[in-house]
């Protein structure tokens, strides 16, 4: 279960924060260099997403356990007890959620241009799943 813990927060964590920072770079790259045709873009993407997807699973796994009374709360390292916990959960699963579903269909209404949204998802993802990681790691 430590080694579950560790990769949750540090590898997979690492992975997740930097790969939105990619995104979000690379998204205002594409933007300001007008290039449309973009699908490797799109794939770093989608791969962002399976790690999000991934650190959500892996945070599942942890939790049950600690459910079962196997393992420490959620944030648990950052000392806060359950508000700590509620603020790991908020920022790294509920609102990363929230801002994919309102990115996605922004993207795909036409109004706006999807690199310029996916600089902007990007961001906030990156925000958002750096808070995750510093509440949880015991830093922020």
């Amino acid at each position: 279960m430590n080694a579950i813990a560790r990769a949750h927060g540090y590898l997979i964590g690492f992975a997740v924060v930097g790969s939105w920072a990619v995104v979000m770079f690379w998204a205002l790259a594409l933007r300001f260099t007008r290039y449309d045709e973009t699908p490797t873009f799109w794939r770093a993407v989608s791969v962002a997403q399976v790690l999000l997807a991934l650190q959500l699973l892996v945070g599942l796994v942890l939790m049950g356990w600690w459910l079962l009374g196997d393992g420490p709360a959620p944030g648990a390292n950052a000392g806060g007890g359950w508000f700590n916990g509620t603020f790991h959960l908020l920022y790294g699963i509920a609102f990363p959620f929230v801002v994919l579903v309102v990115g996605h269909r922004l993207a795909t209404q036409g109004r706006y241009h999807p690199h310029s949204v996916f600089a902007v998802v990007g961001l906030v993802i990156f925000g958002l799943t750096a808070r995750a990681f510093a509440v949880g790691a015991g830093t922020g």
